[in-house]
């Protein structure tokens, strides 16, 4: 494997399988601190847009997955969760052969309503910051 196709130390095959994420994928995770965990992403064709940067929306996307999998998980929980609102500002692109990675910041993580925030990186530089509200799912019979 060489370098821009690397996959730095640590991180995994994310264990979330849904058939969205296996079609924009491969998406990596890694532990990182208690209960939490970074997504990551090597840049490859399918993911750019016209202007030779990543799409937008496949940045919205890991965003949204970084911290949606992170509220689901806080505190040793696993709850189904559903975005309610994802706001996102793009700050920089990340370009073909970048190693864009996510991390997360939860700020309420119990109860129906949770919110957290990301920021996207390619190295030290800022790609991407998000802040998104999350609903856990009531199931019936709990």
């Amino acid at each position: 494997m060489n370098a821009s196709n690397s996959v730095p130390d640590g991180f995994a095959p994310i264990f979330m399988v849904e058939p969205f994420t296996t079609m924009i994928g491969p998406i990596y995770s890694k532990p990182d601190g208690a209960h939490l965990f970074r997504l990551g992403f090597r840049v490859a064709q399918e993911h750019l847009n016209i202007e030779r940067v990543v799409h937008g929306g496949m940045l919205s996307t890991v965003a949204d997955q970084a911290i949606g999998m992170n509220v689901a998980h806080a505190n040793s929980q696993t709850n189904d969760v559903l975005t309610m609102h994802l706001s996102v500002d793009f700050i920089s692109p990340a370009v073909l052969g970048d190693w864009v990675e996510a991390s997360v910041s939860l700020s309420k993580v119990s109860g129906r309503v949770r919110f957290g925030n990301c920021e996207l990186r390619v190295g030290d530089r800022l790609v991407l910051k998000a802040s998104a509200i999350f609903a856990a799912r009531v199931h019936k019979g709990r």
